[in-house]
């Protein structure tokens, strides 16, 4: 499957020297060591077509007792509309199923039984989503009470790149998220979820990107529970950005 960081003065560097797990230290801070210029501000909309390719419900388990309900859905419509606005459309049996995110708010919608339960997700930006699990790092996402630290350099997939830790301002005990992003691309590579107690949850691998108006989309997205295990494959089809998507379909 998708936070506002009004301030994002970046946090007392972390220079690592080189050593034997492949980070490369920094003398002096760059514009490389800051999350927002590895953000997408050419991405104003976007919709796909998110189709579940490959997945084990018992390796998804071990994420989570519930994760896997997050996959009963072979396909879904994903769109997105900066800033901070997602709806999601799938279908289940006879009835489609519609959750919409407007800034602080979410609706689960079921229209076949005029179903519409609407909550306050403040301080609760695990229920937020919108690009991050997509692999895309958005101006409004950045400015939702996200901070971050660099952590360095490491080497993925054949090439170095840049390695960021981020959290939740906005929420106690925030769990802490550490991303690998392609520099010259601009999209996330690799996104560690941990445990509130610090082990980790589960691993995402995004993998190939197309380039669509400008802006690079990773298809491929797999996720993986914390003993390494694949739980399951998204495909993404359909790409399309900056279509002028009408804030109606974002209305709550």
């Amino acid at each position: 499957m998708l936070r506002r960081l009004s301030v994002l003065l970046v946090y007392s560097l972390l220079l690592l020297v080189d050593g034997p797990d492949g980070r490369v230290g920094a003398d002096q801070s760059t514009s490389s060591d800051q999350l927002s210029t590895y953000a997408q501000p050419a991405l104003h909309d976007f919709s796909a077509t998110a189709v579940i390719a490959q997945k084990n419900d018992e390796e998804l388990r071990q994420i989570d007792p519930n994760f896997s309900q997050g996959y009963r859905f072979r396909e879904s419509l994903i769109q997105y509309k900066e800033p901070l606005k997602l709806r999601v459309d799938s279908k289940a049996g006879l009835f489609s199923v519609r959750y919409v995110i407007n800034g602080k708010r979410k609706s689960t919608q079921v229209p076949g039984l005029h179903i519409n339960k609407v909550k306050d997700i403040t301080g609760r930006p695990g229920e937020e989503q919108g690009m991050l699990d997509s692999g895309i790092l958005t101006p409004g996402f950045l400015a939702d009470s996200v901070a971050y630290r660099f952590m360095g350099k490491e080497k993925l997939d054949g090439q170095t790149v840049p390695v960021f830790e981020l959290w939740y301002t906005d929420e106690r005990h925030s769990r802490r998220h550490q991303v690998w992003i392609d520099p010259a691309k601009r999209f996330i590579l690799r996104h560690d979820v941990f445990n509130r107690s610090g082990g980790l949850k589960m691993r995402y691998m995004l993998k190939q990107p197309v380039q669509v108006a400008g802006v690079w989309v990773p298809t491929r997205l797999e996720v993986y529970n914390a003993s390494g295990r694949l739980g399951a494959v998204t495909r993404y089809t359909n790409v399309k950005v900056n279509t002028g998507l009408s804030e109606s379909l974002f209305r709550i």
